[in-house]
């Protein structure tokens, strides 16, 4: 069990007609937005914070409540994939990672026969401890729940429903006490949140994303019928430059009696999707 120094707190609004890209790094903090990179240093990672900047300049910023201290904190759910659970992508690097940006669709869900009652189901990005998941249900009536979680903090307040395009932008300073930075979107509303905290976790040296099933009290939960999920515009930086997470471990979800449930097709350096197995 983990237990963070969150020290998270409601972010100042961002002003009308604000520009990131004039403003000082010390209004940036104030703002909790991410540090803009050394372009001198790190070009490719810069090019990418101005060109997420100058995308969502005209998003609404959403206000998210202020955020409680996380006690006792347990691992990412999904972190290292197991195969009988989760369906992905993960890749190790000896060269710490300080930032994933990854977009991903919220697939529409099927409900498959449960004891349960209800089919358990989440998308999931991770950036070392740090996880952002969207969890789903969907029960015999067919009717679909979403969320978006985050790991640090109590609420995210983000809408988001089945069709919705998100992108998370993570961020994680490899020198204690390990400053994490998040900026959410969702691209179909044109809406944004934003926190950040002291994690006082170690530098991350594993990214991944996918899809899983279940709950760690509720395993082997069955998998809902999704059709496909998208995963694009990835790029993951590490001290050392860029990385591409596709060019990592693929994971397939298998059944007890060995079935494929679901696997991942890689598309590119930047994309992958995940295909249900049935």
């Amino acid at each position: 069990m983990r237990k963070l120094r969150s020290n998270a707190k409601d972010p100042t609004p961002i002003p009308k007609n604000f520009d990131p890209l004039t403003a000082s790094a010390r209004d940036l903090l104030k703002l909790g937005i991410p540090q803009r990179p050394d372009p001198q240093t790190q070009p490719g990672l810069a090019a990418l914070w101005e060109q997420r900047v100058q995308r969502y300049r005209g998003f609404e910023h959403l206000r998210t409540p202020v955020q409680q201290p996380v006690e006792n904190l347990p691992g990412s759910q999904a972190f290292g994939l197991e195969p009988t659970e989760a369906c992905g992508y993960t890749l190790s690097s000896g060269a710490p990672f300080t930032a994933l940006f990854l977009t991903w669709t919220v697939p529409n869900l099927r409900f498959v026969a449960s004891p349960q009652g209800t089919n358990l189901f989440r998308t999931f990005v991770g950036l070392g401890f740090l996880d952002v998941h969207v969890e789903m249900t969907v029960d015999p009536a067919q009717n679909v729940t979403a969320t978006v979680t985050a790991v640090g903090v109590s609420s995210v307040g983000l809408p988001v429903q089945p069709g919705d395009v998100l992108t998370a932008s993570m961020c994680l300073d490899t020198k204690p006490p390990g400053r994490a930075n998040y900026v959410l979107v969702n691209e179909t509303r044109s809406q944004t949140v934003r926190f950040s905290f002291d994690t006082g976790f170690p530098p991350a040296v594993t990214i991944n994303a996918g899809v899983s099933r279940g709950a760690l009290n509720n395993p082997f939960n069955p998998l809902a019928q999704f059709g496909m999920v998208w995963f694009d515009e990835i790029s993951a930086y590490t001290t050392d430059g860029f990385r591409s997470l596709t060019s990592g471990q693929a994971v397939t979800m298998v059944g007890r009696d060995g079935s494929t449930l679901a696997r991942p097709v890689r598309v590119g350096d930047f994309t992958f999707r995940v295909e249900h197995g049935g």
